[in-house]
């Protein structure tokens, strides 16, 4: 029996182990930015390296364009 990876399993991953957070050594694609944000979508972007990198790439690519009027 295989063992699904569940976003939920990837959500406690990603808040319980501080390496998960670590920038990445290259900048995110769009489709990883996505998954990364999903992951990740219990952390800030201004406290999670990640989460940061992937939020760069998605306007970057424009996907997404940030609130001028809440944190990220």
């Amino acid at each position: 029996m295989a063992i699904a990876n569940s976003l939920a399993m990837h959500q406690a991953i990603a808040t319980t182990q501080q390496e998960s957070h670590q920038p990445p050594a290259a900048p995110f694609t769009i489709d990883q930015a996505h998954t990364v944000m999903q992951y990740h979508v219990a952390c800030r972007a201004n406290r999670c390296p990640r989460k940061a990198a992937a939020l760069h790439a998605l306007v970057e690519g424009g996907r997404m364009v940030l609130s001028i009027s809440k944190p990220q």
